[in-house]
């Protein structure tokens, strides 16, 4: 399927994206993606989560160019998820999910004021960005809120962020989920608002997490999100990293 019959006409314009962000430090707008695409997309990835075993823990920086593609697992204080990393160098796990990413980072970029393909090409800062296809599991996923920043001597702009939903609150799970604090720094219960052809649009610098996914009793499904991160890739292994340390980049 092709990214255009993904998007529906009342997808909203980059220009629009970027003024309700900065307005309100987030948007979820609906009826913006077909809803026939969600199940190729859940069936592949509610699958792979099952059967596919981690070969890492979650990663929150330090990702070299040319990685290979890998998922990762890690439950600590801070979150607890399944992650599937997956590069634009490297065959994509799935296709349409890489596809879809791709195009919303084309959209990102308009709204940032930055050229199209930046990110998608070389180029001299190693920006650009992984599919991250990201899964909370019943009883036990999470991640604390935070807000993200840019690593040091780096080129800043608006860290817009965007999150697609695959499973949904209220239908595959019945609490917990995405919260953004809003710029009165009033929690705002994301997943509550999101349904079956939604998308929010979100200024990363403010705080963001999710909650302990709880699930129906006659349900054992998690939260299903997929997100394109950008991320300054690294032309080497860090010292600190070679010593058994993480330096952070961009979190997510």
């Amino acid at each position: 399927m092709s990214t255009r019959k993904f998007f529906t006409d009342e997808f909203p314009s980059p220009e629009q994206i970027k003024t309700d962000v900065q307005n309100s430090a987030f948007k979820v707008y609906h009826n913006a993606i077909q809803t026939d695409v969600y199940d190729e997309v859940r069936s592949f990835w509610l699958d792979y989560f099952l059967k596919d075993q981690p070969q890492r823990e979650v990663a929150r920086g330090d990702l070299l160019l040319g990685e290979e593609n890998f998922n990762s697992y890690t439950d600590t204080d801070f979150w607890s998820l399944y992650r599937h990393f997956d590069f634009l160098w490297n065959e994509p796990t799935h296709q349409l999910t890489t596809d879809i990413a791709i195009e919303l980072h084309r959209i990102r970029n308009i709204a940032l004021n930055l050229p199209t393909e930046y990110g998608l090409n070389y180029n001299p800062e190693c920006y650009g960005f992984y599919v991250s296809t990201s899964y909370y599991p019943p009883n036990g996923g999470m991640m604390t809120p935070h807000a993200d920043g840019y690593p040091k001597n780096k080129k800043e702009f608006m860290l817009l962020h965007f999150m697609l939903p695959i499973t949904f609150k209220g239908q595959d799970y019945e609490g917990g989920g995405m919260v953004v604090y809003d710029k009165n720094d009033q929690k705002v219960d994301v997943d509550k608002i999101m349904k079956p052809g939604s998308i929010i649009f979100y200024d990363g610098a403010s705080k963001h997490g999710c909650e302990r996914i709880i699930p129906y009793e006659d349900k054992k499904i998690g939260r299903l999100a997929m997100f394109a991160v950008p991320v300054y890739f690294l032309k080497e292994k860090p010292l600190e990293e070679k010593k058994g340390r993480f330096s952070k980049m961009f979190s997510k």
